[in-house]
């Protein structure tokens, strides 16, 4: 079974945040374990002024959720504790509001029901057994709080993550496994490493993260090492005092001081040396540090995402970069792909910058041209996703009558063809058979679209579907949003 499409908002209801938690008045336990759902009861009244219901059977549990008001689940799913099957109970959840029926797992480390994929669809947080007050205590105000923090849409071919700061929005397989982990660790604080080439969003990736950990009220710091000349780094990340060498008139607080309760993001990692690189990992191990010209010592309380568009690894192996800040580093490590390695990207991306410049600068963009995206999908970006919207922006910028045309792309683009890296991978898809399948219906729907320049009514004839399909065709694979859904911008000739 596909799950139906959860819309979040970025708000946690108002009683959520007056009691620093998602629990309203009432919970409801679902358990066999008697013991387990005394205990339970009793610290919720008695922490949160929370009563809480208890039934011993899926079946019951989801009679009891029908046509009631909000209320947290606690849901035990240990696998050997139930004959019944939870599949019916877990189907009903998906589909209701996250924000009227949080559901939180209760089960041992290490357990996966034959369930868990549709569970994990469902569940916001997982209290562990064994458990006592402060553990419940952090899962409620923290896990639970921070999963309803963004707005996560699961789709069978895009997936897409928004928080109050970003949207990431994809249709790349890849990509999707990445943002299922990141919103899944972002929760705990833990170190994590993103690697991959410039302009590939790797900032973006780190502020969701921010977003949506218990530090999303603390700041969001980037510092690019690599823009830094090597003898001010230190004094960047850590501080320094009124004369500690020339032109320190004052005392200066460093990056770690800045973000301390927040999320410090340290972009180009690898230019670090060796001994820059040795005081970033007592920061990591113990949180203490000194400011530049200074022997007391500071703490801080700061999470640390690093990213690199280099090997570390490599790094490692030519003696360039410390093994053991590597480790510390890598524990969660994602590979960011070229924007290159994701062509069914280009299209939704363009179309998000078209609309994100067309407010900025107030100009008037109602029609875009199919040759102008075909330009686009047919370059190779080495710069990624910021090349890509640095040249949507001065497209849009040099549009003449309310058009987006061949003419308002640059030399580079105009000259890339159809033989080119991108377009042999977005004509040669890799991937499963629905993969393929989804590939395919965009690049067919692209073309009968430019084939009938763009007329909903005509393609969709053509293509021997209703005009309501070709519409959710169109929405499916990003070619139009809320806005352009009512006319406000449409792919024209």
């Amino acid at each position: 079974m596909t799950p139906e499409v959860i819309e979040m908002s970025g708000d946690l209801p108002p009683d959520a945040m007056a009691k620093g938690s998602v629990l309203s008045d009432k919970a409801l336990v679902v358990s066999r374990d008697s013991a387990l759902a005394q205990q339970l009861q009793g610290y919720l009244r008695q922490d949160f002024g929370c009563e809480a219901d208890y039934v011993n059977s899926y079946f019951a549990a989801e009679q009891r959720l029908r046509g009631s008001g909000r209320q947290c689940v606690f849901l035990d799913l240990r696998p050997d504790h139930y004959q019944e099957d939870p599949k019916s109970l877990l189907d009903f959840l998906v589909r209701q509001d996250r924000r009227k029926n949080p559901v939180v797992s209760i089960g041992c480390d290490g357990y996966r029901c034959e369930w868990a994929d549709l569970a994990d669809s469902t569940v916001g947080a997982h209290l562990r057994l064994p458990f006592d007050r402060d553990q419940l205590d952090r899962v409620l105000r923290q896990d639970l709080a921070a999963s309803l923090r963004s707005k996560i849409t699961p789709t069978a071919d895009c997936r897409q993550v928004q928080t109050p700061h970003i949207t990431y929005r994809t249709f790349t397989p890849q990509v999707f496994q990445i943002l299922e982990h990141l919103t899944r660790v972002a929760v705990h604080d833990v170190t994590i490493l993103l690697v991959g080439e410039t302009g590939t969003g790797k900032t973006t990736l780190a502020r969701m993260v921010h977003d949506l950990s218990p530090r999303a009220q603390g700041r969001f710091y980037a510092l690019a090492c690599g823009a830094l000349p090597p003898d001010l780094i230190e004094s960047e990340l850590f501080g320094h005092v009124k004369g500690a060498f020339t032109g320190a008139d004052r005392n200066k607080e460093g990056k770690f001081e800045i973000a301390d309760r927040g999320t410090l993001l340290l972009d180009e990692i690898d230019c670090l040396d060796q001994n820059q690189q040795m005081k970033l990992l007592r920061v990591i191990e113990t949180g203490e540090f000194e400011r530049v010209g200074c022997n007391e010592t500071q703490k801080t309380n700061a999470r640390l995402i690093a990213a690199s568009n280099v090997d570390l690894k490599g790094l490692v192996e030519g003696g360039q970069f410390r093994p053991d800040l590597y480790y510390r580093l890598s524990v969660l490590e994602f590979r960011v792909p070229p924007l290159r390695d994701r062509p069914f990207d280009i299209v939704p991306l363009t179309l998000a910058f078209v609309e994100e410049f067309r407010e900025k600068h107030g100009i008037t963009i109602r029609r875009i041209h199919p040759e102008f995206l075909q330009r686009l999908r047919f370059y190779d970006w080495p710069g990624n996703i910021r090349e890509l919207k640095n040249h949507v922006g001065r497209a849009v910028l040099f549009s003449h009558s309310g058009q987006l045309t061949p003419n308002d792309l640059a030399p580079p683009i105009l000259e890339a063809t159809e033989h080119g890296p991108v377009a042999k991978r977005f004509s040669r898809s890799r991937g499963t058979l629905s993969e393929k399948v989804a590939s395919t219906e965009q690049e067919l729907l692209l073309r009968a679209l430019e084939e009938h320049s763009q007329n909903r009514t005509a393609t969709a004839r053509a293509l021997g579907i209703s005009r309501v399909g070709l519409y959710k065709k169109m929405k499916k694979y990003g070619l139009l949003d809320s806005r352009r859904a009512r006319n406000s911008l449409h792919v024209a000739d």
